[in-house]
């Protein structure tokens, strides 16, 4: 197959192949034997997402109703819906993908902002005074403490059920008249 059968049209400009990198896709190029302008319908079908039909993409193309046989049989004969299926799930992947990076891209981010909270409160807390601090104080300090180190490790979004026999400490009595 020679360059000139890989048609270029607006629905598929994006996904033209990387040469000498992957394995040309079925929805890429043009089946053998298949007319350049099945070739073009098929990339105007591919392009219409899941809920693509050959009626539905007549339409919103302008394409006259009178070529809908011809389009049914470029698309029997050249695959449509195989190969937009397998467009589809390629896409599907790619997304997946991104996404992914977009998540690790954005709990690098958190933690970054963590670790600055984290110098700017071991600062604060050097410059606490013991005889300053009342026992709401301690508490409040005690309770953020153990809020952000379940964020950071993720035990927050553990079960929260409290464990057959757990013990409850309460250091409010050792605060009294402080």
């Amino acid at each position: 197959m020679s360059d000139k059968d890989a048609v270029m049209t607006s629905a598929n400009v994006n996904s033209e192949p990387d040469k000498g990198t992957e394995a040309i896709k079925s929805w890429e190029v043009r089946m053998p034997n298949e007319p350049p302008k099945a070739f073009k319908a098929f990339c105007l079908f591919r392009a219409m997402g899941y809920k693509r039909s050959i009626k539905a993409c007549m339409e919103m193309h302008g394409v006259e109703p009178k070529k809908y046989g011809s389009w049914a049989r470029y698309a029997r004969l050249f695959r449509w819906n195989e190969r937009a299926a397998e467009y589809d799930a390629y896409i599907a992947k790619e997304t997946e993908k991104e996404i992914l990076a977009e998540r690790v891209e954005r709990r690098k981010r958190q933690m970054e902002m963590l670790n600055g909270f984290d110098e700017l409160v071991a600062k604060r807390i050097k410059t606490l005074k013991p005889d300053d601090l009342n026992a709401d104080g301690a508490m409040d300090l005690l309770e953020r403490s153990a809020k952000l180190d379940s964020f950071i490790t993720g035990a927050d979004k553990e079960n929260n059920k409290p464990v057959q026999g757990e013990l409850a400490i309460t250091f409010a009595d050792s605060f009294k008249d402080l």
